[in-house]
């Protein structure tokens, strides 16, 4: 018996990827080998001792990716968006009118109760298709780009590959890259996950109360939802800034890098070298989506963020899911 053999064009758009990346990564290492005239310089996201290091650094990366994308999925469970990709989830004015253009306010609103900080918009028509992963990507840089932010190169390039390989799945799979044909996105994603994993009871009883909620959905009229949007914003609000807290005090990997860089802008406003850093946009400070360009506000920020990030994880530790309750 012969070993099982991956077919040639796998193993060639595996090739292809890798060099699209090293020749982004080696263009970025030429650029700052010239302009610092340094003895060495390294590819980004590559440690200094490949031999050596190689295998811890991609261990820890992969540890980070992966604490960022559970306490995502949290915070989209947190309002039931997660699985709820038949509606458009409104949280916002500016999501609210978005969501109404669509079909000129001719669908509906509706709402899961007066605890979740979202509103749920079904457009009038047919039922809305799931997104190509390349263009999710495209949209979740540019909306980085336009609020002051932006990917590190060599991410972007590797993030962007990755949902290249995810959108070639439609061509098995009858055009479809995350389900099967007529497979709901929350029955995906449960076969995904194996039972073994620790999160599963957890996304287990998240399914379940997400069909709870979806049963007892309320419908709103257009001023009913108007109304309410206020309320729901300012709660948004509150959230996107808590959430920050919550990513750097609960896993310690994020939170070991958070702490690293704090002291270094700390060190860099102590020398007095923030201000030409935030000047030239070497570094951008965000602030409700505003970027702050003194280097008083942003030094302010950094002594009050250990007590104000503590609190927050205080708070949402000793939060309690009703849904794991009830299997207790």
């Amino acid at each position: 018996m012969f070993p099982e053999v991956m077919p040639t064009k796998w193993f060639a758009e595996i090739y292809d990827i890798r060099f699209k990346l090293y020749n982004m990564l080696q263009r970025r290492k030429r650029l700052a080998h010239e302009a610092t005239w340094s003895r060495e310089s390294f590819h980004d996201f590559h440690p200094h001792d490949m031999e050596h290091d190689g295998e811890a650094y991609y261990s820890k990366l992969i540890a980070k990716e992966a604490a960022s994308t559970e306490l995502l999925a949290g915070r989209l469970m947190g309002n039931y968006i997660l699985f709820s990709d038949s509606y458009v989830p409104v949280q916002s004015g500016m999501a609210f009118y978005k969501a109404i253009q669509a079909d000129g306010g001719k669908g509906t609103f509706y709402s899961l109760g007066s605890d979740v900080n979202a509103l749920f918009y079904k457009p009038a028509g047919e039922a809305l298709t799931m997104p190509d992963p390349v263009d999710c990507f495209h949209s979740l840089a540019d909306h980085a780009s336009m609020t002051g932010r932006k990917f590190e190169v060599g991410y972007s390039a590797a993030f962007e590959c990755f949902t290249e390989v995810l959108q070639s799945r439609k061509q098995g799979l009858a055009g479809n890259w995350f389900t099967a044909p007529g497979e709901s996105s929350k029955d995906a994603f449960m076969r995904r996950i194996k039972r073994s994993d620790p999160a599963y009871p957890i996304f287990q009883a998240y399914a379940e109360e997400h069909s709870e909620r979806w049963a007892g959905a309320k419908v709103l009229s257009m001023d009913e939802a108007m109304a309410q949007m206020p309320e729901i914003e300012r709660k948004y609000a509150i959230e996107c800034e808590e959430y920050s807290n919550v990513l750097y005090g609960v896993n310690d990997e994020l939170a070991a890098s958070a702490k690293l860089e704090q002291e270094q802008l700390s060190k860099l406003a102590d020398v007095g070298e923030l201000q030409s850093k935030l000047d030239s946009s070497d570094l951008v400070a965000i602030d409700s989506s505003a970027t702050v360009m003194k280097t008083e506000a942003v030094a302010k920020a950094l002594e009050e963020m250990d007590s104000v990030r503590d609190k927050a994880v205080d708070l949402v530790m000793a939060t309690k899911l009703p849904a794991l309750e009830k299997k207790k």
